[in-house]
């Protein structure tokens, strides 16, 4: 009985080293294959580690396009308006220079004429005729100042056309020998400063006057 339990136990003991044998060998094998394994799994890593990086610097890198380029808009933008800044002050500087006399020969256009009107008008006797050509003298020095200054006549005279662009029609009349839309009388001078107009020619304008429809076809209508 003895010698029957005996070889009991040593048979369950060989098993047991079998299996722990067994095991020890697919232990084996596994770290084996792991061992095989690894490098290729390390270059694997590495490699999508590295395109990863890749992709993101391909990213930052057209971040850094877009911003730049949305800051050389804003550089183009603001030169373009410094540019147009400097050009409309450089403008609004020379027009100063150029027109910085208007205002003191346009006060002064009214009070001159008014005195060549008068100095025109017939002396009524020889003392009074002589203090008339003295101012006479005066207006002309004055006018001579004031075209130095840039001031002219506006040619208006009866016969010329009418300019809307420096002549203002104070009224109309109608001559059938006189063409439309010409100068019958000139009721005030104008003047030009430079290239402005200072004062516009008062005139008469030559133009037909407009038929009313009859009556009866008034009402009709």
């Amino acid at each position: 009985m003895e010698e029957n339990k005996i070889e009991k136990e040593e048979a369950v003991a060989e098993e047991k080293e079998e299996q722990v044998e067994e095991k020890a060998e697919e232990a084996e094998t596994i770290d084996e294959v792991d061992a095989t394994d690894e490098p290729a799994a390390k270059e694997t890593k590495k490699k999508e580690k590295k395109k990863d990086g890749k992709n993101k610097l391909e990213k930052e890198n057209e971040s850094l396009k877009e911003e730049l380029a949305k800051l050389k808009n804003e550089y183009l933008k603001v030169f373009a308006e410094m540019e147009n800044t400097k050009k409309r002050l450089k403008s609004e500087s020379v027009n100063d220079r150029k027109y910085a006399s208007q205002k003191v020969v346009s006060e002064l256009v009214g009070p001159i004429d008014m005195l060549i009107q008068i100095v025109n008008m017939p002396a009524p006797s020889p003392e009074i005729q002589n203090y008339v050509i003295g101012f006479q003298m005066i207006a002309n020095q004055l006018v001579d100042i004031l075209k130095n200054e840039g001031l002219g006549n506006i040619e208006a005279a009866a016969g010329k056309d009418f300019d809307p662009k420096t002549m203002q029609a104070v009224s109309t009349e109608y001559d059938e020998a006189k063409p439309e839309n010409t100068i019958i009388r000139v009721m005030q001078t104008g003047y030009m400063y430079k290239d402005r107009v200072l004062r516009p020619a008062m005139v008469v304008v030559n133009k037909k006057p407009v038929e009313e429809a009859p009556k009866d076809e008034k009402e009709g209508n």
